[in-house]
């Protein structure tokens, strides 16, 4: 079997066991914590997210990170990403107004996470996802995101709804000491073939 095929069939397995789990049911730390069981389970067939597949941003890109799209419903619920960075990503407090899971392939990205405080954030903890870990963040928690890499960094990304979908996501900027709308991504690449 190609590797194509291979890579189709385990993903839409995947994200059909997470539908069949999360679809119209309030999202808990439970839930999030099963879809991050689905997702280290596919991110363990390594043979199938492979660099050459998925190549990070050009040498001379702007952007250090690239998201590749693998799945979304027609609704733009259950939009599942595979990010590669391959230079440092240092994302300020965020949050995404809805449900989130990362987990790693391959690589190292740290996830701190905050809270409101009337002068900004605060943080509260900090997790690394790397093979076989990750993280899951409910609606209303905020995170950042930092890579130090010094080869690429892939992981998964699934979102509640789809990130252009996500026209509410705030960040804090600590420059200007206020919230501020947090801009879409630039660089979505569509991988649902």
């Amino acid at each position: 079997m190609m590797a194509g095929e291979d890579r189709r069939r385990a993903i839409s397995e995947t994200v059909d066991r997470i539908r069949d789990r999360a679809a119209n049911q309030e999202i808990t730390p439970e839930i999030l914590s099963d879809i991050k069981d689905d997702l280290i389970g596919l991110a363990a067939r390594r043979d199938l997210f492979s660099l050459e597949d998925f190549p990070p941003p050009e040498a001379d890109s702007k952007r250090r990170s690239c998201l590749y799209r693998l799945s979304e419903d027609e609704d733009h619920g259950f939009a599942l990403y595979l990010n590669v960075a391959s230079g440092d990503v240092n994302a300020p407090p965020h949050d995404h107004t809805t449900w989130a899971v990362i987990v790693g392939i391959e690589g190292q990205e740290e996830n701190r996470f905050y809270k409101k405080v009337p002068d900004g954030v605060e943080q509260i903890d900090s997790k690394m996802v790397e093979p076989g870990k990750g993280v899951a963040i409910m609606t209303g928690e905020f995170h950042t995101i930092h890579i130090n890499a010094g080869k690429p960094v892939m992981n998964f990304h699934m979102y509640g709804l789809g990130l252009e979908q996500l026209h509410e996501r705030k960040f804090w900027n600590e420059r200007e000491r206020e919230w501020d709308v947090f801009p879409a991504h630039t660089d979505i690449r569509e991988a649902r073939h």
